[in-house]
């Protein structure tokens, strides 16, 4: 059994921020999960990793979302959240695929990325022009 920590990185860290999204009214990751016969039952998602190599498009190949969906076992949020909340290492299952950016993009309504310098900027108030 593998592990990893639930963190964003990359090789270098050069730019560190956050991430916000919100869910499609319909067809969200879970959807699309249950869809693609992905989510088991008695499954909840609890997690969505992404990484994006800039190597393919210099290469002519079109940009691809490798995507990875976290899946725990539990009935709702809350079940999920509690159980999180009590566990040290959180078991769970890992479900990966690849994407494009618009099959990407259209599983939220709304998607928001910061990155500044080192994360310096991050939650900071700046005044500007």
């Amino acid at each position: 059994m593998s592990s990893d920590t639930f963190k964003a990185s990359t090789q270098y860290n050069d730019l560190l921020g956050s991430a916000a999204a919100d869910r499609a009214d319909q067809d969200d990751a879970g959807s699309w999960l249950e869809s693609q016969g992905l989510i088991k039952a008695g499954e909840f998602l609890v997690g969505i990793e992404t990484y994006v190599s800039s190597a393919l498009a210099a290469e002519g190949q079109e940009i691809v979302l490798s995507t990875s969906f976290i899946l725990v076992q539990a009935a709702n949020f809350d079940d999920a959240a509690a159980d999180m909340r009590n566990a040290e290492t959180i078991p769970a299952r890992k479900v990966s695929h690849d994407f494009s950016p618009t099959e990407f993009f259209s599983l939220f309504k709304r998607f928001n990325v910061t990155l500044s310098s080192a994360g310096e900027l991050e939650g900071r108030q700046y005044s500007f022009d």
